[in-house]
């Protein structure tokens, strides 16, 4: 629980209204709460963050919509099953409130629900309070419980502490009480009577919109590009007054690539070609380029019977296009403009053949996904010519898609997957499993007037079985594959898109079909119920719902997440981070609200969060194959070997993972990629080693800043980094460099006169080009690292807080003269000479321990760590007495924590800075130890430590 003590109270108002300088925990201290995607913030976040540790809640909001509960839909559910009651007032103010947000609210048996009607009051409120103890958080401002005040609007809002016996929360608390006595309780007959006013009020909006005056048709606004268009009809332009005669466009599923490629038609083509693979497709696409064309063009679809190529933009679909007697009809250079839609399938003989056939003067290829399983280089097709790249991130922020509200939810085979075979998909019982389904869906809903959705299986044979198990609960549903009829399946697809009639479809049961190619804008529900084994068809499955539709302000996802261990690929996808970096991963699980751009938001349940937390620490993403597929797909696109800043340039695995594994990108190179030819004797290759640990994730500037002056032939190294404003007061960095800190062979100083510059067996071998290019890309590797992570430093110190550092990394940037094994530093160690005490904390403590090393540390709250001493420490032994005297004698506590030591492919600990001595707890052996840190743990990190 949540204590605010009056000391800790006075310094948050003390550090918000009178000093900032004042140190109090964030906890504490009055904050703006704000929507801002430059800071990473929304105020979302901090509405779940109170409601996951709240012990009552009191919302009083002028409007509420089916957007904003359902954002909070998980939350309301937790705190329903806990059993924390919480009154929300609405208003009928305007009758903006949504019935169906208040029939969701009421799925809630925790909370009382009540509505001041226009006739009682033009409530205009938005105030959030939440009881902790006998404390109170209030979040008070301009935010409604709206899906665009909690993620998008500009807002603001001033959330702020208070203990019981406060004036201001008095006051809120009975003004609180006072609506909530003359609000009106919300049952079922009173929304099923406010829906009829609502309705109303929303077909005379509509009526008033179709009773205006047609526009005249000349004066109509034409459609005009997007800005991800128009930024793509630019990138063409130029790659064509290069001279190119192709190009590649990546797009994010409903971005809008056919309305560029109609855009780029009707100014860049006489006679165009556009090849798609289904004809439903083709359809659609055929509508949007008559209403960018406005009759300027002809539009037809192509006939083989008729062979009427007479159409300014003729559409058809690769089956047909591909028939040789269908090509031989069509003379080689009829069309100077062809687009191929879905571009990625271009390694298929159907499309090789049609590729090779025709002489275009301009090729263009769309896709979504360009990164291929089969390693056909999509790239190299086009020239590697990329005219524009807006992957799903991108597309969010430039809101081109529709919000998603993403759901992971722990599935009921979660504890029952075979340890032999974690591949198989393992069945409980049949109703068990549908009920659980069901429940789920049915409380997440769906946004529109009726339920359209889609249900992705592991196989067809599960496909069938749930759309048979679904039917029997009184849901209409159809399973599909790619062995049926296409005609039955653009039925079913109709059925389920159609507002009226007598055979509408709830649901589409399928396993191989949809993940790309298909257009079904209506759907409002995704269901997941295969593992996530890859982002991409991950991000395809998500897509199909990702189409802006009228009604449809969001799409609901549900993820039934099972005991996989490829479940980490779910943050990658979500994320649009190819990196597999394990701490922006964990970051985003516990705050994917705040990273992910717009109104989309994601929640997971508490099992399902740690499972994937579980699948993040037991994967090595430093494995020989996930490097060689981000290796491959990047030298794909780029059309050459990557240097080491294209990694992160072109959004590709980390670099730091392959340098992890591999030691220096020329030993991986050397043994990885056939077309490497270069060769190094072994000292050059130690050299590159260890230049490589040193410098290249940029942990700290005086190493990058030093191999450059080095290089360039410095012969008075610290003069030199003085000059550009690098302190170099301490000794560390020279013992680095000179071998001596490692006891290294590698001597990259020598000294003269004092004065440091290159060795001469360095100087040698910069002599050789390939060699001084490698030592170049690292260091441009290593400060691109540290300007974007590592400048940020902390306390006159070189390490920067939430990052992470191996105990090597922390004797060098605490400047100890020696790096020390590991073993010999234990859970801390005290260097006398540089006054700091580092403290090593492995937080959960893994089996193999030995009892008496079983230390229970925790954190009491996020500034508050009980660490017990080694067992052979009690509070009178040496190494305690330094802690205890540790302010008297000014001797820095550093603290560094991870989870567990089993973190596969890492052996980093996260930096959460200094901390005080409190008190010791007790005599025993080991003796426990309260230290109070400086600085809040960052809360994913606090929520990551303690996850189960």
């Amino acid at each position: 629980m949540k204590v605010l003590s009056d000391e800790s109270l006075r310094l948050g108002l003390e550090h918000g209204f009178i000093d900032s300088s004042v140190s109090a925990s964030e906890e504490f201290k009055p904050q703006l709460i704000t929507n801002n995607p430059l800071r990473k913030e929304k105020v979302i976040t901090t509405l779940k963050q109170e409601m996951e540790k709240c012990d009552e809640f009191m919302f009083s909001v002028a409007f509420v919509n089916s957007g904003g509960v359902n954002a909070l839909a998980q939350e309301f559910r937790e705190l329903d099953r806990k059993g924390i009651k919480g009154r929300i007032i609405a208003s009928q103010y305007q009758n903006f409130t949504e019935p169906r947000a208040l029939k969701d609210l009421r799925k809630n048996k925790n909370i009382d629900l009540r509505v001041i009607t226009e006739k009682v009051s033009k409530m205009h409120t938005k105030c959030y309070i939440f009881r902790h103890g006998d404390s109170y958080d209030v979040i008070i401002g301009s935010s409604n419980l709206t899906n665009s005040a909690l993620c998008d609007n500009m807002e603001w809002n001033l959330k702020f502490n208070s203990k019981n016996s406060g004036e201001i929360i008095a006051n809120i608390l009975s003004e609180f009480e006072r609506n909530y006595e003359i609000a009106t309780p919300v049952d079922d007959l009173w929304i099923e009577e406010y829906s009829l006013i609502y309705n109303d009020l929303k077909h005379f909006r509509q009526a008033l919109k179709t009773g205006i005056p047609a526009i005249p048709k000349a004066d109509q606004k034409r459609i005009q590009p997007n800005r991800m268009q128009a930024e793509a009809l630019k990138g063409l332009e130029e790659i064509r007054a290069k001279g190119e005669d192709r190009a590649l466009v990546i797009s994010a599923t409903g971005s809008g690539k056919t309305y560029l490629s109609a855009f780029d038609a009707k100014i860049a083509s006489k006679k165009f070609l556009y090849i798609v693979h289904r004809n439903p497709i083709l359809n659609k696409s055929m509508q949007s380029f008559e209403a960018v064309m406005e009759g300027t063009k002809t539009i037809a679809k192509y006939d083989p019977v008729l062979n009427d190529l007479t159409a300014d933009c003729t559409f058809v679909t690769i089956q047909t296009i591909t028939k040789e007697d269908v090509l031989a009809k069509i003379p080689k250079d009829w069309f100077d403009y062809i687009l191929i839609d879905e571009v990625h399938h271009a390694g298929a003989p159907t499309y090789q053949r049609v590729i090779n056939y025709f002489k275009p003067k301009f090729l263009l290829g769309m896709t979504a996904t360009p990164d291929r399983t089969d390693d056909y280089d999509i790239y190299k097709l086009f020239n590697y010519n990329i005219a524009y790249d807006i992957r799903l991130k991108e597309a969010m922020e430039y809101k081109l898609i529709c919000p998603f509200h993403y759901f992971g939810i722990s599935d009921l085979t979660f504890d029952q997957v075979s340890e032999d075979d974690k591949t198989k998909f393992l069945k409980t019982e049949m109703d068990q499993r549908i009920d659980h389904i069901l429940e789920n869906a049915e409380y997440f809903g769906y946004c529109g007037d009726r339920l359209k959705g889609l249900v992705f299986c592991r196989d067809l044979k599960e496909a069938e079985d749930y759309s048979r198990e679904f039917n029997r609960h009184g849901y209409k549903t159809e399973w599909v594959s790619g062995m049926m009829d296409k005609n039955l399946v653009e039925t079913c697809i109709e059925r389920l898109e159609a507002d009226e009639g007598t055979n509408l479809l709830d649901y589409i049961f399928t396993a191989d079909l949809f993940n790309e190619g298909v257009d079904i804008p209506a759907i409002n529900q995704v269901i997941m119920l295969r593992p996530t084994e890859s982002p991409i068809i991950f991000i395809q499955q998500l897509g199909r719902g990702l189409r802006h539709h009228p009604g449809k302000e969001y799409v609901v996802i549900l993820d039934f997440i099972g005991n996989y261990e490829k479940n980490y690929n779910i943050p990658l996808a979500l994320s649009d981070d190819r990196s597999y970096n394990k701490s922006e991963a964990r970051r985003f699980i516990a705050a994917g609200d705040s990273i992910i751009p717009g109104n989309s938001t994601i929640s997971f349940d508490e099992i399902s969060r740690n499972k994937i937390y579980e699948s993040i620490d037991n994967s090595d993403f430093t494995e020989a194959k996930i490097i060689m597929d981000g290796y491959k797909s990047l030298k794909m696109r780029l059309g050459r070997i990557p240097e080491l800043t294209d990694f992160k340039k072109y959004g590709s695995i980390d670099a730091l993972n392959l340098l992890s594994k591999y030691k220096s990108y020329h030993n991986f190179l050397k043994t990885k990629d056939n077309q490497y030819s270069i060769s190094f004797d072994s000292d050059k290759e130690e050299y590159l080693d260890f230049i490589t640990k040193i410098a290249a994730a940029g942990k700290r500037r005086l190493e990058v800043e030093a191999l450059e002056l080095l290089m360039n032939g410095t012969i008075d190294l610290e003069s030199d980094l003085r000059s550009i404003g690098v302190e170099t007061s301490n000794k560390n960095l020279i013992q680095v460099l000179d071998g001596s800190f490692y006891t290294s062979n590698v001597v990259l100083v020598e000294s003269c006169e004092g004065k440091y510059h290159a060795s001469n067996k360095f100087r040698m071998m910069m002599n050789d080009a390939a060699f001084s290019e490698h030592v170049i890309q690292i260091i441009e590797l290593g400060r691109s690292n540290w300007t974007e992570l590592y400048s940020n430093t902390y306390e006159g110190t070189d390490l920067v807080l939430n990052m992470r550092y191996t105990y090597e990394d922390v004797c060098r940037f605490l400047n100890w003269p020696k790096n020390l094994n590991a073993q010999n530093m234990g859970g801390y160690f005290y260097h006398k000479e540089t006054k700091t005490f580092p403290v090593f904390i492995n937080y959960v403590k893994g089996e193999d321990v030995v009892e008496s090393q079983k230390y229970e540390d925790r954190f009491e709250n996020r500034n508050t760590l009980i660490a017990l001493s080694k067992s052979n420490d009690n509070r009178n032994s040496a190494r305690m007495k330094v802690v205890e005297n540790s302010m008297a004698n000014e001797v820095g506590i550093h603290l560094f924590v991870r989870k567990n030591k089993n973190d596969k492919g890492s052996k980093e600990f996260y930096y959460l800075g200094k901390m005080m001595f409190v008190q010791f707890i007790d005599n025993n052996k080991p003796v426990q130890i309260e230290y109070k840190l400086k600085n809040d743990v960052r809360q994913d990190l606090y929520d990551y430590f303690n996850s189960e």
